[in-house]
């Protein structure tokens, strides 16, 4: 087969490209950084955008529903999600910080006054030397003593008046990323109307169908993640919740809210979860703890072959092995976040690879027949 001119311009030009982009990568990574350092506050804007656009969706349903509200449904929506957001993060910060706080110091507390006995114990049955004791003692006071402790919060409290202009920078960009989530909620008809408009005026109608396929794909498997995470998170949280308090044990709301945050990530969160109440619990009563460790898998396997199917169904359906592994990676590129995102975006490939897959075998079957 003959190359045409045009092809060959083309291959040429890629070609240029590639090799371009490999001896000048770090200046074409710092590029990319500055480019989206300076769009950072769009891009978180559209991130918590297409997030609570989720929620929004159901909200505005709802509102449409009485006739007098319904003019007004989309604006009323909004401030529902943005004021059920600040609540849920209000609600966190009052109810952890307080408890981590009295945690922290009941733990420090318990540690300075059980380990010198475990010490003087094992000195007393011949484990330890008196002289071995005698350091690891100088070690756990030297660590978990108040003056140390208030010295790291000083020096904490110093890092933070020397970094200002970085928190107010940051700030700053909160403040616009909100804004541009307000802008992108309220017009995002318009949006989609315009990037309808761009691509057909730039690509094929083929690519077209293709790209708008793909964007279908990626929305309607976000929703259904994001909102089966969403009613997964209130029942676990509140099951795990009653079932401490009924149970006498202590940092049941604590919990609760452990439990529903941590359930966006798959599999790895509830463990988390788990051992995390539990290990607030033993400060208190190490029997509780374990007792605590029990309960929380037993509300887990009601939930989950019970409860959940029942209410919400499979979200994404991606198998098992594949969700590990978008929790895996995406947890090693950008931590929590990552770990509760990368989970939609292998089923979203997951979905258009076996789709691709099926129609391939299908025309590979037509053409032997």
């Amino acid at each position: 087969m003959k190359t045409t001119f045009k092809e060959k311009i083309l291959l040429i030009t890629f070609a240029s490209l590639v090799l371009l982009a490999v001896l000048q990568y770090e200046a074409i990574l710092k590029l990319i950084s500055l480019l989206l350092g300076s769009v950072n506050s769009l891009l978180i804007g559209a991130i918590f955008a297409f997030v609570l656009n989720v929620p929004m969706k159901k909200l505005e349903n709802l509102i449409e529903k009485v006739p007098f509200l319904k003019k007004s449904s989309r604006p009323l929506a909004i401030a529902g999600v943005l004021v059920a957001f600040a609540l849920i993060v209000t609600g966190l910060v009052m109810i952890i910080l307080p408890t981590l706080t009295t945690t922290i110091s009941q733990l420090v507390s318990v540690t300075n006054e059980a380990i010198p006995k475990l010490v003087s114990a094992l000195q007393e049955n011949g484990v330890l030397s008196s002289k071995v004791g005698q350091e690891v003692n100088s070690y756990v006071s030297k660590f978990t003593g108040w003056d140390n402790v208030s010295s790291y919060v000083t020096s904490f409290l110093a890092g933070l008046a020397t970094n200002v202009t970085g928190i107010f920078s940051n700030v700053l960009t909160l403040i616009m990323a909100f804004f541009f989530t307000l802008s992108i909620l309220a017009s995002k008809e318009h949006l989609q109307a315009m990037s309808s408009k761009l691509l057909v005026a730039i690509f094929p109608e083929k690519v077209v169908h293709n790209l708008t396929y793909v964007g279908e794909v990626i929305i309607d498997t976000y929703d259904r993640f994001l909102m089966s995470q969403i009613v997964e998170a209130c029942i676990i949280g509140v099951l795990v919740f009653a079932g401490y308090s009924l149970s006498g044990i202590p940092y049941a709301a604590m919990a609760g809210i452990l439990a529903g945050v941590l359930s966006f990530v798959p599999y790895i969160g509830p463990l988390s979860a788990c051992l995390i109440s539990a290990l607030f619990v033993s400060v208190q009563n190490p029997l509780l703890a374990l007792w605590s460790i029990v309960l929380f898998q037993i509300i887990q396997l009601i939930e989950g072959n019970v409860i959940y199917p029942r209410v919400v169904g499979q979200s994404v359906g991606l198998p098992t092995l594949f969700t590990l592994a978008a929790a895996l990676i995406g947890g090693n590129l950008f931590g929590l976040i990552g770990m509760v995102f990368f989970t939609p975006i292998f089923a979203v490939i997951y979905r258009l690879v076996r789709e691709w897959t099926y129609e391939r075998l299908a025309e590979k079957s037509a053409d032997e027949a």
